[in-house]
């Protein structure tokens, strides 16, 4: 994992003295409050709990605690999946800010962010800026485990388990097809074997997400959980 280069001297993070970028850190103050609309916590509102008076960590890591409504497993994987998916700003700096939150000596975690210039909002890592006030939100669930995680999958929360065993067509909509298509199955189907499916529509296609009103579907699961009834439309993402 490639970082910036190390140097050593004393973090500064008071706020900027061009008035600018003054502006633009007390604007990232405001952001920095959980309570905030806009803050990046809020994202995660149906994966999480955030605990208002009570905290976790120490330092630059204290945070507040939360409640998992992800498995561990799940909850891994979300993490897994976020550093994975930083587009905005500087790649080597999401890379510094990994390895500062990995990396259990405080004060070697500061001189990771020092060696790239980046900055603390309110003394916390959960909000960071470059140079060129780029800002970096980190949510508290990359940062500290929660307090509790549930005895059930997320993805398996609210799936319908006693259902009635019958073939059934449903429709299909995908963003790789120009109209939409028919697919005969059944209830006791998985879903790994409707994606099979799907993708004989699509040959080209390398992975196929389908969702069924705003839900993904997993592959362990079957059919019927989803309670999907005949005609009902399954959106398919190629």
């Amino acid at each position: 994992m490639g970082i910036c280069t190390n140097k050593q001297y004393t973090q500064n993070n008071d706020p900027p003295q061009n008035h600018r970028q003054n502006r633009l850190y007390l604007n990232y103050q405001q952001l920095a409050n959980i309570n905030h609309p806009l803050n990046v916590n809020h994202k995660y509102n149906n994966y999480f709990q955030i605990i208002p008076e009570s905290t976790v960590g120490k330092g630059i890591k204290m945070t507040n605690q939360y409640t998992s409504r992800l498995s561990r497993e799940e909850w891994l994987e979300k993490r897994k999946e976020f550093w994975e998916s930083r587009v905005e700003g500087e790649k080597v700096y999401w890379q510094s800010i990994q390895k500062a939150i990995e990396e259990p000596d405080e004060a070697n975690v500061q001189a990771i962010l020092n060696a790239c210039d980046l900055k603390l909002v309110n003394n916390s890592i959960q909000l960071l800026y470059d140079n060129s006030m780029h800002k970096y939100d980190v949510p508290v669930f990359m940062i500290n485990e929660p307090q509790s995680f549930p005895q059930t999958k997320f993805c398996d929360a609210g799936l319908i388990q006693d259902f009635q065993e019958t073939e059934l067509k449903i429709k299909v909509r995908s963003n790789k097809l120009p109209q939409d298509f028919e697919v005969l199955t059944h209830t006791n189907q998985s879903i790994a074997e409707l994606k099979t499916k799907v993708q004989e529509s699509a040959p080209q296609s390398e992975q196929c997400r389908l969702f069924f009103k705003g839900r993904e579907m997993k592959n362990h699961h079957l059919i019927g959980n989803y309670q999907l009834k005949d005609g009902e439309m399954v959106q398919a993402f190629m």
